[in-house]
C-alpha cells in the first residue's frame, strides 16, 4: 500500500541537528505513527513519504528554521525566583511549564519552557524548541502504512 493524505503511517526516525548529534530518535520511545497529509511532520518530510511503501528509507535535510521555526527572541521571559516552590531545585537545561494568559487575562495556556539561567533573584526561561532556527536532518523507514 502507498503513502497518501488519510494514510496512518509508522516510522521508526532519528532527528538530528545541524551539529550532527541525535536529538530525538525512535529507538527511544518506539515508532512514530502520524496521520499521512495531517501536518504532523514538516511538508518537506511529508512529500518525500508521499508514494512510497513499507520499507522505504530517506534522508531528508531542512534548512534552518523549516522544522522548528525561527528563532524568537521575544520566547525568552525572565520570572521571579519566588514564583517557584523555594525547595524546588531548578537547573539550567531543565524544562518546567509556564501558565500564560492572555492579553485580557481571559485564557490561559500551559507553555513548556527551558530554564537557561537561574539566580537569587530570577529565573529565565526559553520557549523556543531547542532547534529552533536551525538545520536539521530527518531520517526516517516506513515501518507500515494502512488507512485511517
Amino acid at each position: 500500500m502507498k503513502i497518501r493524505s488519510g494514510s496512518l503511517v509508522q516510522l521508526e526516525y532519528t532527528l538530528l541537528g545541524e551539529d550532527g548529534e541525535v536529538h530525538e530518535s525512535s529507538a527511544e520511545g518506539g515508532p512514530l505513527e502520524y496521520l499521512h497529509g495531517s501536518g504532523e511532520l514538516p511538508p518537506a518530510v511529508e512529500d518525500a513519504l508521499d508514494g512510497q511503501e513499507t520499507g522505504f528509507s530517506a534522508e531528508v535535510a531542512l534548512p534552518a528554521g523549516e522544522a522548528f521555526g525561527a528563532y524568537d527572541p521575544g520566547g525568552i521571559v525572565t520570572v521571579p525566583r519566588s514564583e517557584f516552590p523555594e525547595e524546588e531545585a531548578l537547573a539550567v537545561g531543565m524544562w518546567v511549564e509556564l501558565d500564560v494568559e492572555d492579553a485580557d487575562g481571559a485564557e490561559q495556556e500551559s507553555l513548556e519552557t527551558r530554564i537557561v539561567e537561574v539566580n537569587a533573584d530570577a529565573v529565565v526561561l526559553d520557549a523556543n524548541h531547542p532547534l529552533a532556527g536551525q538545520a536539521v536532518t530527518f531520517k526516517v523507514q516506513v515501518l507500515s502504512v494502512a488507512e485511517e
